[in-house]
């Protein structure tokens, strides 16, 4: 089985995918996987990786997947379990046996944001204030009848729904 659990920055994606790993579990966050993403300008150039929000959000700069390299990647397991999001995520909804959104409350996302463990604190925050990278995750997920993960729940909680056969 082959399943897809994307949702908004925050959400416990990295967190939850690196502890079923620790569990033997073929899970992986998107980073994980070379070649997988770039950045790229509105032009469609891959640019380098901004360093703050607000050079990414100054710049128009989108966060995209390659289709061909997760399909790729997905095809060298029989079960696999990949977080993450991007700006195109559903282009890749095609590879998965099934997908599922993290759904985070607002109040412990921004908790989790403001972390100090947060691995990339300036690219969640900027002048004005946080900034929430796939905030829209949720609406294109309801639009298209998603089911959605309490991103509250503990990696094996996490594991148990979406492991389901």
């Amino acid at each position: 089985m082959k399943v897809l659990i994307f949702g908004p920055s925050g959400s416990g994606k990295t967190y939850t995918a690196h502890a079923l790993q620790q569990l033997g579990i073929n899970a992986f966050d998107d980073p994980d996987i070379e070649g997988l993403s770039n950045w790229y300008d509105r032009n469609g150039k891959i640019v380098t990786e901004p360093t703050t929000a607000d050079e990414a959000l100054n710049n128009h700069y989108s966060f995209l997947w390659s289709p061909e390299a997760m399909a790729e990647f997905i095809d060298k397991f029989s079960d696999i379990y990949i977080f993450g999001g991007s700006g195109n995520v559903g282009s890749v909804f095609h590879l998965f046996d099934r997908i599922y959104f993290l759904k985070i409350d607002p109040e412990v996302q921004r908790e989790r944001l403001l972390s100090r463990t947060r691995p990339t604190p300036l690219m969640d925050s900027n002048d004005a204030g946080l900034v929430i990278w796939g905030g829209w995750f949720e609406d294109y997920a309801r639009q298209l009848n998603i089911p959605f993960v309490d991103g509250s729940l503990t990696p094996q909680e996490i594991f148990g729904v979406i492991s389901k056969p």
